[in-house]
């Protein structure tokens, strides 16, 4: 074989081989990339995340916002709305640690105990812990909310201890006290003699009494994502079991995120949340598109579906038809709650600036008996204005709803009955930012607000002739970012496919060159090949003519000697 024909078939061979591995990396990449997700994502002992996971000390300080409200005009409270003055904010370093981690391989889950610990930073801070703060009396206005519905008796007993102390419906303490130290009552004590089966173990009340550095979130069970990442950081129990027993069935089941990891390869579509201080799953909704570091995010914010107790499933008949249906469309509207105050029956013109109307429950229709409002069961039998979410059921009776930071996104009556409160998009939005293809987390932007229900009471003496108003008490602000040095990797990462995709078509680029390379030269070589001999071609076309060949000295000279053989070149010559 010729030595050129051994290079063309060598670069030949090396072509194909570049065309079929550039393909490979074509059309394998989400293969690979699923795999580095696996990897890199799932949380094991051995994984890059588990250490920031179970303990928050070594990351950049993450700060706790609290903002109290401070009642300016209590003693005209019948005469005059009240009138709030926003106080703080007071900040707290907030660190996160996990406590008897426990893997179960058996199932791909992880069990632990959550503790939380809050550091006071008074340099950040827009005040002191010794500023009084007056607002509504949380311990008396639970205690009256609590016997609403007992004998009247007890009502009266309750009636005349308030009256002989001088109790009043509000009060003024510190925000040490308010927040973490707590203030003693009169009325714990007095709580463990009456007949309740539902009442908190304290002596003392404050905000986060008994919280700090405390393991009061309870056990927690959540999805590893060891086999299957999709299930990334769901959580599966929490108390030790997958039900709740504050709300009836469908809406008493532990789902959602357990906050901290999100499956990769989020959609538009709304996202879950499980929020153990409000006992319950939290709906965000697709915001918009955000960049985030120069990293493309989903923004997800808590908005109707949340806030307006519309949040709509379609289960399977045969499990549908189980559900108790006692908070119906129409007893939704025609509640008591509703009616006395004049709400809004509709939310459509609450949310002017509903970003989810691809998505309206208008696609579920109240006749199908299939579909249920999952925003009807957590109204525990008051379904309340929207913009507010009822906890009075895992908070021991007390009349706590919980709102978006100064009724932002929330009934306009809400705001009507008080004044002092401004709420905007830019200070009191609750969103969460993914990365899509990861499921990241880029930014965290927590804020919530307490209310506390203020209704009068024709039993107990000091709520007489008081108005019905959610009065707002405590709000808080938890800001999480992505760290930058994680950003600067998460964009490696998310490089990858783009530059697995590009060196596949570069190699089948260089293959396909190198091929057309060897075939054009093959032709060449082929085309300009040298032709045969002319005097053969003559002789072949005189075939037909007798011919006879002899060779001839031509240089041959009369002086040499015709029998000594020259070295000289002889002729040929046809006769």
């Amino acid at each position: 074989m010729r030595p050129w024909m051994n290079k063309s078939l060598s670069f030949g061979i090396l072509g194909l081989f570049l065309i079929a591995l550039g393909n490979s990396f074509c059309f394998l990449w989400p293969t690979v990339f699923h795999q580095i997700l696996q990897k890199e994502l799932a949380l094991s002992p051995t994984s890059r995340s588990f250490e920031m996971w179970k303990d928050t000390s070594n990351l950049p300080p993450l700060f706790m916002k609290v903002y109290l409200f401070n009642w300016t005009n209590p003693e005209e409270l019948n005469i005059k709305k009240p009138h709030f003055n926003q106080v703080g904010p007071y900040y707290f370093r907030e660190i996160r640690q996990k406590d008897n981690i426990q893997f179960n391989h058996e199932n791909k889950t992880v069990s632990y105990f959550q503790r939380r610990i809050w550091y006071y930073d008074a340099e950040r801070s827009n005040g002191s812990l010794s500023d009084i703060i007056t607002n509504l009396d949380p311990v008396t206005v639970s205690a009256t909310h609590k016997v609403r519905f007992w004998e009247i008796d007890w009502q009266k007993s309750l009636s005349f201890l308030l009256s002989s102390t001088n109790r009043r419906y509000y009060t003024s303490k510190t925000v040490n006290e308010l927040l973490f130290t707590g203030y003693p009552d009169t009325l714990f004590t007095m709580s463990k003699i009456m007949p309740l089966d539902d009442i908190p173990t304290i002596d003392r009340f404050g905000w986060f009494y008994t919280k700090n550095n405390s393991i009061m979130d309870g056990y927690l069970n959540m999805e590893t994502g060891e086999d299957d990442i999709s299930q990334l950081g769901i959580l599966r129990k929490w108390h030790y079991k997958d039900t709740m027993k504050f709300f009836k069935s469908p809406c008493n089941v532990i789902e959602g995120s357990a906050g901290e990891f999100w499956p990769p390869n989020r959609t538009k579509d709304e996202i879950t949340l499980f929020s153990i201080d409000l006992c319950r799953p939290i709906t965000y909704e697709y915001e918009g598109t955000i960049s985030h570091f120069g990293i493309e995010g989903y923004r997800y914010t808590i908005d109707k579906k949340t806030l307006g107790n519309d949040t709509r499933r379609r289960y399977p008949h045969e499990q549908a038809k189980y559900f108790e249906r006692t908070t119906t469309t129409e007893d939704f509207f025609a509640a008591e709650h509703l009616s006395e105050m004049g709400y809004t029956t509709t939310t459509e013109s609450v949310f002017d600036n509903d970003l989810s109307s691809e998505k309206d429950t208008d696609e579920y229709s109240d006749d199908d008996p299939d579909v249920i409002n999952m925003g009807h069961c957590y109204c525990n039998g008051e379904c309340m204005p929207s913009g507010l979410m009822n906890v009075t059921a895992c908070r021991f009776g007390a009349p706590g709803f919980i709102s978006l930071p100064h009724f932002y996104k929330g009934d306009s009556v809400l705001l009507d009955q008080v004044e002092g409160l401004h709420p905007n998009d830019k200070d009191h939005s609750f969103t969460i930012t993914l990365e899509p293809m990861t499921g990241i987390p880029l930014e965290v932007i927590a804020r919530l607000q307490v209310n506390l229900l203020l209704q009068p009471s024709e039993t107990v003496t000091i709520f007489n002739n008081v108005p019905k108003i959610y009065m707002p008490m405590i709000w808080f602000e938890l800001k999480v970012q992505i760290p930058e040095e994680m950003a600067s990797n998460l964009k490696k990462l998310l490089a990858l496919p783009t530059v697995m995709l590009s060196i596949g078509i570069i190699m089948i680029a260089i293959g396909l060159g190198l091929i057309g390379t060897i075939l054009f030269l093959y032709f060449k070589k082929k085309r300009h090949a040298p032709t045969t001999d002319t005097t053969e071609k003559a002789i072949d076309e005189s075939s037909d003519k007798k011919t006879e060949m002899m060779y001839m000295d031509k240089t041959s000279s009369n002086n040499e000697d015709p029998n000594v053989r020259g070295d000289r070149r002889l002729y040929a010559k046809l006769y």
